[in-house]
């Protein structure tokens, strides 16, 4: 799967995707969240900032030329839900309801299951990342090339109910696409950005390109993990 994905080394824009869906037939942009409350405040599912949903509408309007037929997802967690409903509205797209995408949750990036608030509390997970991103192993979770060929395999293979679909999820995920495919390569201190993710969009012939979406050029602070 990965040697079947064409690259695109030269950041997207949001308000770029549009254009492209029209010569594609068939687009799904995954981005990360927008700006949550911290995890450190004692909830693993907390809601967005008052900055984090107007930072979401901002975008959903970057992307109102996608047309009506846009299909939002999420993971089952409370901050990317609100993002994708609030991308909705910022882009005035037809309300409807967000489809559940459990295949791109948080959890999905583990080996085994794992009691998530427990391995916050005990684990270092900054120095987890960066063996992660460095080596593309760390102890308990799936290795990243075939975690990468799972995620992309779902993406690519799934018929969703609309050929341009945007689905809200979590860093980890698109970064590991991305790192997988050499579009770019990440450090934990130079981390993911709120609304970063990758477009895949497959061609009239036949072939998938991935690219890393950015909402701007100079989309302001990395974010540190877990805060």
């Amino acid at each position: 799967m990965l040697n079947s994905i064409a690259v695109n080394r030269e950041p997207v824009l949001l308000g770029s995707i549009p254009a492209i869906a029209d010569k594609s037939d068939r687009t799904v942009l995954v981005v990360r969240h927008s700006i949550r409350e911290s995890l450190r405040a004692g909830s693993v599912d907390p809601d967005l900032t008052p900055e984090g949903a107007e930072l979401a509408r901002r975008c959903g309007q970057l992307l109102s030329g996608m047309g009506d037929d846009v299909l939002f997802a999420a993971s089952p967690r409370t901050r990317t839900r609100r993002t994708a409903q609030c991308m909705m509205e910022g882009g005035g797209f037809r309300r409807r309801d967000v489809l559940d995408c459990p295949e791109l949750g948080d959890l999905t990036i583990f080996a085994q299951p794992v009691d998530f608030e427990a391995m916050l509390r005990k684990r270092n997970t900054e120095n987890v990342m960066r063996e992660y991103f460095s080596t593309g192993h760390a102890e308990g979770l799936k290795d990243m090339r075939p975690f990468a060929e799972e995620l992309l395999a779902f993406l690519t293979g799934t018929p969703f109910p609309s050929s341009r679909t945007v689905i809200v999820s979590h860093d980890v995920l698109a970064m590991s696409i991305l790192s997988a495919l050499g579009v770019r390569t990440f450090l934990v201190e130079d981390w993911c950005g709120y609304l970063h993710g990758v477009l895949l969009a497959l061609g009239r012939d036949g072939v998938w390109t991935a690219s890393y979406a950015i909402p701007d050029y100079d989309a302001g602070k990395k974010h540190r993990l877990f805060v």
